[in-house]
């Protein structure tokens, strides 16, 4: 008993050094901020309160898991603790309510939700063989760090029984042949389309024409490309200095991306086929224009298979599911526990729980 109370003594004479020590430090630490915790209780569940300290701990958790090879700076902290405090504490909140709805399984059916053996599993999976090295590098106790393992363990079977569980048992396979369907709809089979055009110019309508079915004539009696074929056009005697003669890059168009007027000519070929010769005036200097195009290669990729998809589309399905269940999950426990939103909803509008100074 005397113990204690010299313990609760030291306590209380370190609580009232605490301030002066950190104002101490800070002024000799000019250059270097540090956070400030404006601490306060944020919500009660269940007969537990939650703090800021206790959100801020739980954003440590998350950052030294997810940076334990990086050094973050003390600017970086309070970055992202002033930006993501109020979706942590909802998010405990949550696992709270689900804790309590886990104990009242527990109570009813005579067993725990989660077992002494999953934890300590858990436990050297998270920090490694050397647990209690890993947890001082973390700053946390070994009971703070069985907490949370214990509440993430309670929460992922919890919310797996009442919202993952339902959720599958919604999703039946004609729900799956839909998905598949709907995935084909917006995922048409991808085209790709490689071809030349060959491009004849002239004012003179009847010399374009001329020039148009000698070239097809050429290619049709022995195929050339169309380099050769505009170079036999454009030498010796068949040279006419009103007939312009040009041969494209190949083009390597998708589907979604060609053409009408492309896509016309080249449906009705086959790779490695001409077409016949086609004419339109145009748009820049109201020249008559004969083209041939040469398809070299035409591809469909084909859709995936329904059974390839399968497992895919399922979880797809569920997850959404999930998403539609779990909010009505989540109020059902507010209403079943009887949580109360008022402290939160007392909270001044530009309350800021942690600033750098």
């Amino acid at each position: 008993m005397i113990g204690s109370m010299k313990l609760k003594f030291c306590l209380q004479i370190f609580c009232f050094f605490l301030p002066l020590l950190s104002f101490v430090e800070a002024t000799a630490n000019e250059h270097s901020p540090e956070v400030v915790v404006n601490n306060r209780i944020l919500a009660s569940v269940n007969g537990k309160n939650i703090s800021v300290f206790d959100v801020m701990r739980k954003m440590d958790s998350y950052l030294d898991r997810a940076y334990s090879d990086q050094a973050l700076s003390t600017s970086d902290r309070q970055q992202f603790y002033s930006q993501s405090w109020k979706q942590v504490l909802s998010q405990m909140i949550d696992n709270e309510l689900m804790l309590a709805e886990a104990k009242k399984l527990e109570e009813r059916y005579e067993q725990p939700i989660t077992k002494d053996a999953d934890v300590r599993e858990e436990m050297h999976k998270r920090f490694g063989p050397n647990v209690m090295a890993s947890l001082d590098e973390q700053n946390l106790t070994y009971d703070e760090a069985w907490d949370l393992v214990y509440t993430d363990l309670t929460v992922q079977r919890i919310s797996g029984q009442f919202v993952y569980l339902q959720a599958r048992n919604q999703i039946g396979p004609q729900d799956i042949k839909v998905a598949y369907q709907d995935h084909l709809v917006k995922n048409p089979p991808k085209e790709e389309w490689k071809y030349q055009v060959l491009s004849i110019r002239s004012k003179a309508e009847n010399i374009g024409n001329v020039y148009a079915q000698k070239a097809h004539a050429l290619i049709r009696n022995e195929p050339l490309s169309f380099e050769a074929l505009a170079k036999t056009l454009t030498e010796g005697n068949e040279k006419n200095s009103e007939v312009k003669i040009t041969v494209s890059d190949d083009y390597e168009v998708e589907g979604k991306d060609l053409s009408d007027s492309h896509k016309a000519i080249l449906c009705n070929l086959s790779p490695g086929s001409y077409s016949e010769p086609t004419s339109q005036v145009s748009r820049f200097d109201k020249s008559i224009v004969h083209r041939i195009f040469y398809l070299k290669d035409h591809k469909t990729n084909a859709p995936p298979k329904f059974d390839t998809m399968v497992d895919d589309l399922h979880d797809q399905l569920v997850q959404k599911e999930v998403e539609q269940m779990f909010p009505v999950y989540l109020a059902r426990l507010r209403k079943q526990f009887n949580f109360d939103d008022s402290l939160i909803e007392s909270l001044p509008s530009d309350f800021q729980p942690f600033a750098l100074r």
